[in-house]
């Protein structure tokens, strides 16, 4: 019987893709074996209701997380309680993180320092710094992208680039846009954390309204409260 490694594979289902499981089980098979294999998310979120079937075939316990303010969610912190508590009990050889969240950096800080191995799985816009942070940090390649590497597709002429912060910023504000185009900031961030993997301290700033001040091309009302919001400016 050979002793493989054994893998603790903790899954944040708030900042992780459903169909990109399969692709880091397969990345980690060659690892060792992954014994554990937990997703945390509110499972009671509609965009979260497909995970549970699954989950299941997959051999995953799904944790549940609920969100305990509007608008937060406490995924992040039941995952890291959980990482630190594997790693002083059952000792996994190796740790996979799926999440596009910078946050997991100083996790993944702590893990490597104490002898752990910690491997990132997330989209390729994460943040550079929890990408640096991992012993190695894996871009997932979302369905299309898949699709092709398995030559179910046809390539695209080039590889399509990741999106600029500029791009990425006009994107989360125009999802959150009243019909005057203003987006509160609050709702701006939360949208570049959950689907970019974005904090504003990943850009040097302690709040994306210092971010969003210090580029060109918006303007601001209500600064200095909690409705701050911010629009386009013309020909922004």
């Amino acid at each position: 019987m050979t002793d493989l490694p054994r893998i603790a594979l903790l899954v944040d289902a708030d900042n992780a893709a459903l169909d990109s499981l399969d692709q880091v089980l397969a990345a980690l098979a060659p690892q060792g074996d992954a014994q554990i294999r937990r997703a945390y998310g509110n499972w009671f979120k509609p965009a979260l209701r497909t995970w549970d079937a699954e989950l299941s075939r997959r051999g995953f316990r799904a944790v549940q997380q609920s969100d305990p303010v509007k608008g937060k969610n406490a995924t992040d912190l039941a995952l890291v309680i959980d990482a630190v508590d594997l790693h002083y009990t059952v000792r996994p050889d190796l740790f996979a993180l799926v999440s596009s969240d910078s946050d997991y950096t100083p996790l993944a800080h702590y893990l490597r320092e104490r002898g752990a191995k910690v491997l990132g799985f997330g989209r390729p816009t994460t943040a550079p710094s929890f990408q640096a942070a991992c012993t190695l940090f894996t871009p997932l390649a979302g369905k299309t992208d898949a699709a092709q590497a398995n030559g179910l597709a046809k390539p695209k002429a080039e590889p399509k680039r990741p999106p600029t912060l500029a791009e990425m910023l006009a994107d989360a504000i125009a999802k959150n846009a009243d019909k005057q185009g203003w987006a509160r900031v609050n709702a701006v961030a939360n949208h570049m954390r959950q689907h970019h993997g974005q904090k504003s301290k990943d850009h040097g700033k302690a709040t994306w309204t210092k971010v969003l001040k210090s580029l060109p091309g918006y303007e601001f009302r209500n600064e200095g409260t909690t409705s701050v919001a911010v629009r386009l400016t013309k020909g922004g």
